[in-house]
């Protein structure tokens, strides 16, 4: 599958291939930075490298965290974006963003694979569909927690 798609787009600064790959590597960086700046996610301090941006959900435990990733994935599937599930270290993310977490624990966070070239063309799309899902989380996790 590697040669035949080497065949078909070989690999050639500025070819389609690698118009591809910029497209998604661009989509990705448009991702990050909404991420970033939206106080309700906490992203690692690094933009992604390629077209695969994770991040967690702002909260004050990494449980809680980690249950609200849960939350959003649910319910960003139900208006048609599809993330993924990921536990990553702690670590990963900025120092102090659970006080209380180890530094060798895990938090369940979301992840993003922006590698078709569409995507770019999508982003902001897909930003209000995430906020959409993040904001019916949240309404979900205050019920939850008023019981």
């Amino acid at each position: 599958a590697l040669w035949a798609t080497q065949q078909l787009l070989p690999y050639e600064r500025g070819g389609v291939f690698a118009k591809n790959l910029e497209a998604g590597h661009e989509a990705a960086l448009q991702l990050y930075r909404y991420l970033s700046s939206n106080a309700s996610f906490i992203t690692p301090s690094s933009p992604p490298a390629l077209d695969i941006v994770f991040w967690a959900v702002k909260a004050g435990t990494w449980k809680d965290s980690s249950t609200l990733a849960q939350r959003i994935f649910d319910e960003a599937a139900k208006r048609d974006l599809h993330l993924a599930l990921a536990n990553l270290p702690v670590r990963f993310f900025p120092v102090g963003s659970w006080p209380q977490a180890k530094e060798t624990g895990y938090v369940t966070c979301l992840r993003s694979v922006l590698m078709k070239p569409e995507h770019l063309a999508w982003i902001g799309e897909i930003c209000q569909r995430l906020e959409a899902a993040c904001s019916a989380s949240i309404a979900v996790n205050t019920a939850f927690d008023a019981d």
